[in-house]
């Protein structure tokens, strides 16, 4: 928890890129003084600009690596390479202090640049102490800056006094004022040296807009705003007041009493006027504050009310898989409270297992977080209540991700399916009697026929008889298609294929099934079982199927509107085709049974190759008014 409160803590994504884009600045700009004056010197101009000759060659060379050092820090892959060049400047100082305060001379400018220096008591052989005491310092600061935090801390006080040692350096050049001449906290530096420095301290200050002063200026609150605001009055104004006093002073307007009395006055002045604005900008945030943190309390109102009235249990967990929230119907399955799941693992508080195997089912918000995806609602798992009670579920989860896409947890919802595996239990026992019932009657009727059949003594009564048998075993495997889905509907095409396999034979007529695999609606199973049994009926007597030249196709495919359009089509019928088109039950049934029953439309033609029928029938039941059939025409 701590974790993810600091990182919903960090600085916006685009503060911290302005800021570190503000270091990269500082960097550049000091890589291009230490460049021009090391420029000056190897053309052999040190006093092309005033003040240049102050900022000797070893000097711009170690501010060119100061310079490309902090360039390298703002790369988390380069930050390593900085601080090997802060260690170096850090030792390279050191040696040069020693060299100044111990009198001797290593050969250190000489080695570096032999042709630039002339003379060893040359007065620009060596750096100036206020410069060779910065780099040190910022050496140092570079080394310690963004580890731990109080190595962060201590780089940020040494950076810090870097930064008041320059002002001080620059606010003695803007005054006017000899820095060399003047102890401690004044030193021996040039404006071009004194300007670098500042940068660099400025810059590395920027470069850690998660820690510190650099999060303090741009931290996204009234406080960051109000520190943005009188930033500028606090580092600016007073210079510029103290350079106005000054120059009254020069001039004799005043003596050094009254100047230090009109300062103190117009500092007061100017800042209270800082402060006057700033309090106006922190009413307005703390205004805008207080209507979000009023949004803020509705929304969590309207969450915890649709949460309590969500009848499906809800888990909400962080990134780490720790519970945050449950909603009633959660506490009443699981038999944890709020309060006591808070800060659990999601696996301590929804446990979950293999209603068949008995063994822990990979938890749902778990997999959301690993995969990022929604996972699907699955069943089968009995869940594992506090008080060791197991209740079937069915539970989903889902990540919870954030604006700027990042993981900000996941939610996991479970419901009881006790009562639905009830019913299913129910629904099967009452199929499997319907199922046992209707084969009960079939196997009666069926008995009866072979019963009749055996009698029967005229040829007419014992064709009457076998086509009846023939009628009722499509029925029955109709109905065994149906009682393999559990009535739920059948199979088009393992209807047809069932239909159609005794006909079948090598060396025989040529059977082509095509289209997808449909589901029936238990309504249309029987009719259209029925008919395709007396259209292959038909074949077999004088169709495509009477001989084996002969060939039949059946395809079919889903048109608009849900529909079924099947075609059968005969080609090569050795009889002549009817005349009649009413004549026979076969052509009734489908003309008038698939109109009437199911709501379709039929096409029967008697081309010269075979016979060609067209279906359109709908799969769901039309709400229409269907016409009454007419009555059929009796035949002779």
């Amino acid at each position: 928890m701590a974790e993810v409160a600091a990182k919903l803590a960090l600085p916006a994504p685009r503060a911290e890129r302005i800021s570190l884009l503000l270091a990269r600045c500082a960097a550049v700009i000091v890589l291009a003084i230490g460049a021009l004056a090391l420029t000056a010197w190897r053309l052999g101009m040190p006093d092309a600009l005033p003040g240049l000759a102050g900022m000797t060659p070893n000097a711009c060379v170690g501010t060119m690596a100061a310079g490309f050092a902090l360039f390298c820090f703002t790369f988390r892959p380069l930050r390593p390479l900085a601080r090997i060049i802060g260690l170096a400047l850090i030792l390279l100082g050191l040696l040069v202090l020693c060299e100044d305060l111990l009198g001797f001379d290593l050969g250190l400018d000489h080695a570096l640049f032999p042709s630039l220096t002339p003379e060893a008591d040359a007065p620009h052989a060596r750096m100036a102490p206020g410069i060779t005491g910065s780099l040190i310092l910022f050496g140092l600061a570079l080394l310690y800056a963004k580890r731990s935090r109080p190595s962060s801390a201590f780089s940020q006080v040494v950076t810090i006094i870097v930064l008041a040692q320059v002002l001080i350096v620059l606010a003695g050049f803007a005054y006017g004022v000899a820095t060399y001449y003047y102890p401690f906290p004044f030193t021996s530096m040039s404006i071009y040296g004194a300007t670098s420095a500042f940068l660099l301290a400025l810059g590395l200050l920027a470069a850690s807009p998660e820690y510190g002063v650099g999060a303090a200026i741009v931290e996204q609150s009234p406080a960051g705003e109000m520190l943005r605001r009188l930033l500028p009055g606090i580092l600016v104004l007073p210079l510029v007041i103290g350079w106005f006093a000054h120059q009254a002073e020069v001039h004799t307007y005043y003596d050094s009493a009254a100047t230090l009395a009109i300062f103190a006055v117009a500092s007061i002045l100017v800042l209270a006027v800082f402060a006057w604005t700033t309090i106006g900008a922190v009413r307005r945030a703390d205004r805008d504050r207080n209507a979000a943190l009023m949004e803020l309390r509705g929304q969590r109102e309207w969450l915890s009310t649709t949460l309590g009235s969500i009848g499906d249990g809800v888990i909400a967990t962080d990134p780490s898989g720790s519970v945050l929230l449950l909603n009633r119907v959660a506490e009443q399955m699981t038999g944890w409270t709020v309060a006591e799941a808070r800060g659990r693992p999601i696996w301590e508080v929804f446990r979950v297992i293999d209603a068949n195997t008995r063994k822990p089912v990979d938890d749902p918000a778990l997999k959301a977080l690993r995969e990022r995806a929604v996972t699907r609602l699955e069943s089968g798992a009995l869940l594992i209540t506090r008080d060791e009670r197991e209740i079937p579920v069915e539970h989903s989860g889902s990540p919870i991700l954030g604006f700027d896409g990042s993981l900000a947890g996941a939610v996991l919802i479970f419901r009881d399916v006790t009562e639905r595996r009830r019913t299913a239990q129910r629904q099967t026992m009452l199929v499997g009697e319907l199922n046992h019932r209707v084969k009960n009657a079939l196997a009666i009727v069926q008995s009866l026929v072979q019963a009749s059949l055996r009698q029967a003594t005229s040829r007419p009564a014992q064709a009457m008889a076998q086509t009846l048998a023939e009628r009722l075993q499509a029925l029955h495997r109709a109905h065994d298609l149906l009682l393999e889905s559990q009535w739920s509907g059948a199979s088009l095409k393992a209807m047809v294929e069932r239909e159609l396999d005794p006909y079948r034979r090598e060396g025989g007529p040529k059977i082509a099934i095509k289209g997808p695999d449909v589901l029936l609606p238990p309504a249309s199973t029987s009719i259209l079982a029925m008919t395709l049994h007396e259209l292959a009926t038909n074949a077999v007597k004088y169709g495509a199927l009477s001989h084996n030249n002969g060939q039949l196709g059946i395809t079919w495919k889903l048109g608009r509107g849900n529909r079924l359009l099947l075609t059968w089509e005969e080609r090569g019928s050795l009889h002549p085709a009817p005349t009649k088109r009413g004549s026979g039950f076969g052509m009734q049934l489908i003309d008038k049974g698939i109109r009437h029953n199911l709501g379709g439309e039929t096409k029967l033609e008697f081309r010269p190759a075979g016979l060609y029928v067209e279906m359109n029938v709908p799969l769901e039941p039309s709400k229409e008014p269907r016409a009454k059939p007419q009555p059929a025409q009796a035949t002779a």
